[in-house]
């Protein structure tokens, strides 16, 4: 079965989906993106950047975590995928990547904490995050823990097993207009 590309558009303007994006997360996608997200979604400058700000966190999240790896110019770009739709009352950004089982573990550990904290708690937390070791990938630890503070609501994250040694990591972060 062949699939229409505007039967897709139209699925995606049907679900209200603003952005999509599929494949590596280099610093030319990353610009592109950037500029049309900062550009086109908010009216309110202070929302706009908070929105953008937390773009880029996840979208650092894919670059460094994802166990795919781009083709392109950057070959250390992590692939993964992007999708920010909008609701009446507030915008979903959801990114999606496959992660090995070493990032899975640290993903979900550092996730589940950051989800059982308050704002005055995650705000301590990234203090104390911000004096330990860089992780191995690449990560400065606080991230995650940002856009929680930025957003204002816990992450919504989920792993599916894939096979022994892989996983694909979901986080959507709900962002209020």
């Amino acid at each position: 079965m062949a699939i229409n590309s505007r039967e897709i558009f139209n699925t995606m303007l049907d679900n209200d989906i603003v952005i999509s994006y599929i494949g590596p997360f280099d610093g030319q996608i990353l610009s592109l993106l950037a500029s049309n997200i900062e550009d086109s979604l908010w009216d309110d400058q202070h929302r706009g950047k908070t929105f953008f700000k937390i773009f880029i966190e996840l979208s650092q999240n894919i670059y460094l975590y994802s166990k795919e790896k781009g083709n392109g110019i950057d070959k250390s770009a992590g692939v993964g995928l992007m999708l920010i739709k909008e609701y009446a009352d507030h915008f979903s950004f959801i990114t999606g990547n496959l992660v090995g089982k070493k990032e899975y573990d640290l993903l979900s550990d550092k996730c589940s904490k950051i989800c059982q904290k308050n704002k005055d708690e995650l705000r301590e937390f990234k203090r104390y995050m911000r004096g330990q070791p860089r992780t191995e990938f690449g990560g400065g630890n606080i991230g995650l823990i940002q856009v929680s503070i930025l957003s204002g609501y816990p992450l919504d994250y989920k792993f599916i097993k894939v096979d022994d040694d892989n996983y694909f990591y979901i986080l959507c972060v709900r962002i209020d207009k």
